[in-house]
């Protein structure tokens, strides 16, 4: 069984780049100490904005709609191109 701390890794051949397999087991080692002192040092980021549930859904539904148009604009574009409409795959009437 592997502690949080240690990890083990298994490599195996590549097309590109032939090695052997291997496998090795290593343990991360941390200095608590000095980890706790750095963390004592952070500083809380500062709010820009505070934003609500009404602002992100109103965010959300721009974005969607902003996709939705490049999509069909795009489409559009690409069935008006001859050298490019041929990679449209229209539905079949009744499939879904």
């Amino acid at each position: 069984m592997l502690k949080i701390d240690k990890f083990v890794e298994l490599k195996g051949n590549d097309i590109e780049h032939k090695i052997p397999l291997k496998a090795f087991h290593s343990e991360i080692i941390n200095d608590h100490a000095a980890i706790r002192k750095e963390e004592e040092s952070y500083k809380d980021i500062p709010s820009v904005r505070e934003v609500d549930a009404a602002a992100i859904q109103q965010n959300y539904l721009q974005v969607k709609g902003d996709i939705g148009w490049l999509i069909e604009s795009e489409m559009e574009w690409t069935k008006n191109d001859p050298g490019l409409a041929h990679l449209i795959i229209l539905e079949k009437p009744g499939k879904k």
